[in-house]
């Protein structure tokens, strides 16, 4: 749920972080407020040759706020070229979301290169008229559009992940928004695997998730109209039953980046 984010376009996260645009949910709310820290390297299947070596840490950290979630993300990551040059990427990504998903706010600043952009808006779904929304940016530059019925921000769509993994549903594709295609919506289909209880994927036990299960879950993101069906990028990701990532590949334009959970710090209930 890096928005949860979950990486999107640049960096789609996201989460893992991510119900529909009506009421406040009558549920039980499964996401969990907490600090986590995780250590960066080249995914297995990099193809970029020019890449030789890479590391980072990404520090994520979610609130709970008494009318929905905070969340702040940052990300730097140092590459190794084989001219011997290094180059560094960083990001931030900070949002908030309210708690029913009907608005979202969200600031990006992407650097690489010694070039950095700024990304920042708003959205607001109506349930009145469907559940269609409005996006409006001032950053890069003031852009309006509109936003599809059924549209997710970040937290909600997370949490549809999760009921879908629950009910052991395999597929959900969705309509989805978190800001990083300027004012446009993108599709989102996930392929969702059978939960595990303690997963042993990570390389070191975290108390915090000691008895939960999680699920292995693939995204593949689609910008307008794909004829071919060929994603404009895609994630892995382990997701846990309250919203925590263990792992996520994604992709920095044609470098393949995966993160490992290496610290996790879940808070206490804020009391909203």
């Amino acid at each position: 749920m890096y928005s949860a984010g979950r990486f999107r376009k640049t960096m789609v996260l996201g989460a893992a972080i991510f119900l529909l645009s009506a009421e406040v949910p009558a549920f039980a709310e499964p996401l969990v407020a907490h600090h986590a820290t995780y250590i960066l390297s080249l995914a297995p299947d990099n193809k970029n040759s020019q890449i030789t070596g890479a590391e980072g840490v990404m520090v994520y950290d979610m609130k709970k706020t008494c009318d929905g979630w905070a969340t702040d993300l940052k990300l730097k990551f140092v590459m190794s070229l084989d001219n011997g040059e290094n180059r560094d990427f960083e990001t931030s990504q900070v949002t908030w979301e309210s708690t029913d998903g009907s608005a979202y706010r969200y600031t990006i600043k992407n650097g690489y290169g010694g070039q950095t952009d700024q990304l920042r808006g708003e959205a607001k779904t109506n349930a009145a008229a469907g559940g269609k929304g409005t996006a409006t940016a001032d950053l890069p530059t003031r852009t309006e559009g509109e936003l599809p019925a059924g549209v997710l921000f970040p937290v909600a769509h997370t949490r549809a992940l999760l009921e879908k993994a629950e009910a052991e549903e395999s597929v959900f594709t969705t309509e989805f928004f978190d800001g990083t295609s300027s004012t446009e919506a993108m599709e989102v289909s996930a392929l969702i695997g059978a939960g595990e209880k303690d997963w042993s994927g990570l390389p070191k036990p975290l108390p915090e998730l000691a008895g939960k299960t999680s699920y292995p879950i693939g995204l593949a993101f689609y910008i307008g109209d794909k004829g071919d069906g060929t994603p404009d990028t895609e994630q892995v990701e382990r997701l846990y039953e309250d919203g925590i990532i263990g792992t996520i590949s994604f992709s920095l334009g044609s470098i393949k980046i995966r993160a490992v959970l290496d610290s996790l710090q879940v808070d206490p209930d804020s009391g909203c």
